[in-house]
């Protein structure tokens, strides 16, 4: 009996041997360097040591777990552009519908606010700009992609928009109209080191060229999003509807401070 047992659990042992051996490898979550353009665009705007070592990289399945739909003010230091070395209060708002209804604006700058929405699929969208300053709103169809669910580290959406600009004054009264065309991208995750601390954050850059109005325009934005937190760095174009109509390279980036 003893030798039966034994023979037994030579099987076993080889039969799992086996199994483990025909079991397909588990996919490791990629790791993505960042490719030597946008290595140095950011390193520019952003400062050196900013964007430190690539990491491994999972599909977005929460998009408020990067960019969380709370009410928060956040404080920002502009590292580059026209206002390099100011601090801006910025942050997140609730506001609210006639109807009830949650709406959330995020203050891009002193005089940019962009409308956040959640669409049924899950996706962050930002369909309007509002300029206090030029006193317009530029409002984009489809929406412009902040955060997208499902979106795979390397991934790649493609999109093409409608676009118009509007007197705040006015809404009814079209200044400038026009269509672009852009391309949303997952580069990966990445360690970035700011003054609010050191965090494990993704990175979606986003590039859009076409005509709105007069202007033939070409653009491109990083945002990096730490999961809790949200927008703990970005670079971004401040005077948006002066760089679309006028070709006004004001492109500034900018890391938190708190």
């Amino acid at each position: 009996m003893k030798g039966i047992d034994q023979l037994k659990t030579l099987i076993a042992i080889a039969l799992g041997t086996l199994l483990l051996t025909a079991a397909p490898a588990r996919a490791q979550d990629p790791v993505i360097p960042l490719s030597p353009n946008d290595q140095q665009l950011i390193s520019t705007q952003l400062g050196p040591g900013v964007v430190g070592q690539a990491l491994p990289s999972k599909q977005i399945a929460d998009t408020t777990t990067y960019f969380p739909l709370k009410a928060k003010a956040m404080t920002y230091h502009v590292t580059s552009g026209a206002h390099a070395g100011n601090t801006q209060a910025l942050g997140v708002a609730k506001t609210r519908r006639p109807s009830g209804k949650s709406a959330w604006r995020f203050l891009i700058s002193p005089s940019l606010s962009g409308f956040i929405h959640q669409n049924a699929e899950g996706d962050l969208v930002m369909p309007a700009v509002v300029d206090s300053d030029e006193g317009v709103v530029v409002i984009t169809t489809p929406a412009n992609p902040f955060v997208l669910n499902g979106m795979k580290p390397g991934e790649s959406r493609s999109f093409t928009q409608q676009v118009a600009v509007n007197h705040l004054d006015d809404p009814t009264d079209e200044e400038y109209s026009g269509k672009l065309q852009g391309t949303y991208r997952y580069l990966g995750t990445y360690r970035v080191t700011v003054p609010a601390g050191a965090y494990d954050a993704v990175l979606f850059r986003v590039k859009s060229a076409g005509k709105v109005g007069p202007a033939h325009t070409k653009d491109t934005a990083y945002y990096f999003f730490a999961p809790n937190v949200g927008a703990i760095a970005m670079i971004m174009q401040e005077d948006v509807v002066a760089f679309w109509l006028y070709h006004v390279d004001s492109t500034s980036g900018k890391v938190l401070m708190q």
